[in-house]
């Protein structure tokens, strides 16, 4: 099993509200990562979107979400060529936006495990035949 895990925005949104049915879990995920037990990486563009949907919770808190991420060593991953390639053969996912096909892309690419509170991107992943393991929230 990869020690290589990528972070969906809903799993970063589900940290950010405690009444996240998944928070406590993610919580959980993200301090065994903190511990050294998972590399955790989280594309910039999935940054971008946990960014603009938190930004309620963090304008309401103070809440510096990078910080927060840096708290427990979440790698920021930049998009190469190869993961741009990776996004765009996950096009045919039904009903996959952009930035879930960059969280899937970068899991393939890094050969890590994708975390995500999205049953419905991990069902599209799973028919699709992409060989990718996913642990839902």
């Amino acid at each position: 099993m990869s020690d290589v895990g990528v972070l969906d925005a809903g799993v970063i949104l589900a940290i950010l509200d405690d009444r996240h049915p998944a928070h406590d879990k993610v919580r959980a995920l993200l301090t065994r990562g903190r511990q050294g037990g998972r590399r955790l990486h989280l594309s910039s563009v999935n940054l971008a979107e946990a960014l603009q949907h938190g930004r309620p919770i963090t304008q309401a808190s103070g809440l510096d979400l990078v910080a927060l991420l840096e708290t427990f060593d979440v790698t920021v991953h930049r998009p190469d060529v190869a993961v741009a390639r990776a996004v765009a053969g996950l096009a045919r996912l039904p009903r996959a936006s952009l930035a879930d096909r960059f969280a899937a892309a970068t899991a393939v690419v890094l050969g890590g495990r994708l975390h995500t509170t999205d049953r419905a991107l991990a069902k599209a992943v799973r028919g699709s035949g992409v060989r990718l393991p996913i642990t839902v929230y």
